[in-house]
């Protein structure tokens, strides 16, 4: 095995002769002075590097035509540029002066483009940024977003919920895969680790037809982390405590790029005790732990660019059953309990065809889910997910600067399978086909984007004995029935952005079409972590979605705003009811079927005063109403929001540097548009404040933050609490202090 891998390293380190040979010069637009430490991306190849003293940078051995190039400095707009190697072999940048944080480039959007040139709008954030009140869990990081909340118990499960929609209509994609993970359960995570991810990208409602057509509620892309700088060594180590849960997070990283050969390796653990509620009694069984270790490595040849990423995810998770309050602050599990084991593994290919490029992407994802009641050594419940996925796209040449477009397929396979007693569903496969193309018109100032996708669905289940144990009753016996069903459907979608000197405004219409999942036409159970019994219906149809969302956004130097407002209409709209029935005092929903409208959008503005760069002020609210044909509310919407922050920054010199301080006050509207069966939601206030500093060593500084959450240790619990029903507090007040130590080295350059 180690002559193979030696074998292989040498291979793709060798072949580094013939190719394209590039020299950029950063320049200040205003005084012509080279900007050196600017920062250099090459969105291709997901690394990059820094120009030197004299502003320069090189760019050796290539062997594409063409290079995407992201050009960053602090303080200065960023460059985005795709250079023609074949006619350009070097060349002057010009970087502007700007107040505000750097546009990134949305790298998952067509043909990485920069967020205001998108028709869609999308929502990037670096996680760095959401980390910023050190949220236990990714899940919790992304809730920070306008428009996106999370189902959630507050002790580590968490589900994200974009403008009202989440399960199977939130499509989450990660390693450039989608990631499956039984959606349909409330009761367990995400299925994606943090550590190893750079940023996210939200788009909200069905925009895009390049991730799937049931993606009604919008997607979540998780971006990895890129590789290091050429011919460089980089690595960190970070560790996090938090008062409340008496727990602790774990970071770890490791980066190389030698050659044409570059490698990540990364690693987490988390471990929480039972959290904290405001009277600071704790609630039995919130305890948890996550295990997590991400790689990739990535070479390039030719015209080939590739990248093979792998990653594994274990979360232990305590079940709540009651509203049963401690004092110990013990972690290892008891009964009953839930493991969750995740595999992801993505193989990506970039091959370019002259002034075209093809992407195609394959992916396996395995997700293992078991649940322990009365054994610790057998579980009850098991749940085996195999999928298998495929992503092809092809990216026309430009035409005449003004004309390209999409071609592109996906696809999926999944078999799910119970290897338990309880059976919460029944053995299944899932196929999955769909095609698609999409176009850009770009006239300057207005640009147009116009596609449509065709989807095909099969679910083939099994016929099932199932048995319901009751309190005081015998076992009663009943089977799940053998279905085979097929679903189709067409969807389009259109858009344009124009553009007015610092105003942009964009309007967009498309659709969406979802086909009932497993668990909704069969389910039929008790889903303990959620503390529900959930009854399915095989008689469900297709959703389908049409969407209307406008955008308004305005940014000078100092000031920018925006509004999105959207109106979503879903027919045959599928969502979880409370009724007034318990089995096993376990509430009963069930799932039914209703024409839907939801409307609402966020609003949002950041000052940066003239005279006092060092400070911010940023506030976002963001709303949604649902409610069904008859003007009733649905069930289960978040509460609106309002996120205000005051932050100062500050760029001082000295052995000890203060970043950054800020306050951040989030409140949450009283909810009392409910469904039947389902109470208000009392409105309430938080306030977090925390700050960043920095310590100069001789090799690398020091990163610390820290801060507290739920300042005022308010008693609340929110709307989407898993633990409502419970009457158990959100947590109370949480203390929390994090340190990271970066490694960096240069390399020599390899001669000959």
């Amino acid at each position: 095995m180690k002559n193979i891998i030696s074998i292989t390293l040498i291979l793709l380190t060798s072949i580094t002769v013939f190719g394209q040979n590039f020299t950029g010069t950063v320049l200040d637009k205003e005084s012509k002075e080279p900007i050196p430490y600017a920062q250099i991306y090459f969105v291709d190849l997901k690394t990059g590097t820094t120009t030197d003293n004299n502003g320069i940078f090189k760019i050796e051995h290539f062997n594409q035509k063409t290079i995407h190039i992201q050009i960053t400095f602090v303080g200065y707009n960023i460059i985005d540029e795709i250079i023609n190697l074949d006619t350009t072999k070097e060349k002057i940048f010009y970087l502007e002066q700007g107040h505000f944080d750097l546009e990134e480039v949305v790298v998952s959007a067509p043909a990485g483009r920069l967020q205001g040139e998108n028709i869609v709008s999308i929502e990037h954030k670096k996680i760095t940024e959401l980390q910023q009140t050190s949220p236990l869990t990714l899940s919790e990081a992304i809730s920070n977003i306008s428009g996106v909340d999370q189902i959630t118990t507050g002790a580590g499960i968490g589900k994200p919920v974009v403008r009202g929609l989440s399960g199977n209509r939130i499509v989450t994609y990660a390693q450039g895969i989608r990631i499956e993970n039984q959606q349909w359960g409330d009761e367990h995570g995400l299925g994606v680790g943090e550590v190893g991810i750079e940023s996210v990208e939200v788009i909200k409602g069905p925009a895009s037809l390049l991730y799937g057509s049931d993606a009604l509620g919008g997607v979540l892309y998780f971006i990895d982390e890129r590789y290091a700088s050429q011919n460089r060594v980089e690595g960190f180590a970070q560790i996090k405590f938090l008062s409340n849960t008496l727990g602790s997070i774990s970071n770890v990283g490791f980066k190389i790029n030698r050659g044409n050969l570059k490698f990540n390796l990364f690693g987490a653990y988390s471990s929480q005790a039972d959290y904290q509620v405001p009277n600071f009694d704790r609630v039995f069984n919130t305890r948890f732990d996550e295990k997590n270790i991400k790689s990739s490595i990535g070479f390039n040849t030719k015209n080939w660019i590739s990248n093979i990423r792998y990653s594994y995810l274990q979360n232990n998770y305590g079940i709540v059953e009651d509203a049963t309050y401690t004092n110990a602050t013990q972690r290892k599990l008891i009964l009953p309990f839930q493991t969750i084991d995740n595999h992801n593994l993505s193989f990506e290919n970039i091959i370019f065809t002259g002034n075209s490029k093809l992407n195609f992407t394959l992916g396996y994802t395995n997700n293992y889910r078991k649940e322990f009641e009365d054994d610790s050594n057998n579980h009850a419940l098991g749940l085996k997910l195999n999928t298998f996925t495929y992503n092809l796209k092809w990216y026309s040449p430009s035409f005449k600067d003004q004309f390209d477009f999409i071609v592109g397929s996906q696809g999926m396979a999944q078999e799910n399978k119970n290897n338990g007693d309880e059976i919460l569903i029944p053995d299944a496969t899932t196929i999955d086909f769909g095609a698609f193309v999409l176009g850009n018109l770009n006239f300057n100032k207005l640009q147009l984007q116009g596609g449509i996708r065709a989807d095909y669905r099969n679910i083939d289940t099994k016929e099932m004995i199932i048995e319901h144990h009751e309190e005081e009753k015998e076992e009663e016996e009943g089977s799940f029935p053998a279905i085979k069903n097929s679903y189709s459907g067409l969807t389009f979608s259109g858009g344009a952005v124009y553009k007015m000197g610092k105003t942009k405004l964009r309007a967009n219409i498309s659709s969406g079409f979802r086909a009932p999942n497993t668990t909704e036409l069969l389910s039929d159970g008790v889903h303990h972590g959620t503390n529900r019994y959930i009854k399915g219906d095989v008689n469900l149809k297709n959703e389908n979605a049409t969407q209307i969302d406008f955008s308004f956004d305005y940014k000078d130097e100092h000031l920018s705003f925006s509004v999105n407002p959207f109106y979503n209409a879903i027919q045959n709209y599928i969502f979880l009811s409370p009724t007034e029935i318990s089995i096993d005092n376990n509430h009963v929903f069930e799932y039914l079927q209703t024409n839907a409208f939801l409307y609402g959008g966020e609003l949002g503005f950041h000052y940066h005063p003239h005279k006092i760069h060092w400070l911010h002020l940023e506030s976002n609210l963001s709303t949604v109403i649902a409610e069904d044909r008859n003007g009733n509310p649905l069930p289960l919407i978040p509460q609106t929001k309002l996120s205000s922050t005051i932050s100062t920054e500050f760029s001082h010199k000295g052995k000890v540097k203060l970043k950054n301080v800020f306050v951040q006050h989030i409140y949450k509207f009283k909810q009392n548009r409910t469904s039947i069966f389902e109470t208000p939601t009392n409105d309430y206030n938080l306030i977090n404040i925390g700050l960043n500093f920095e310590i100069t060593t001789k090799n690398n500084p020091i990163e610390i933050t820290t801060g507290i959450n739920n300042l005022l240790n308010t008693k609340f619990i929110d709307h989407l609490s898993l633990f409502k029903t419970l009457e158990i507090p959100n947590q109370g007040i949480n203390f929390y202090m994090g340190i990271k130590v970066k490694l960096n080295k240069e390399l020599k350059e390899e001669r000959g």
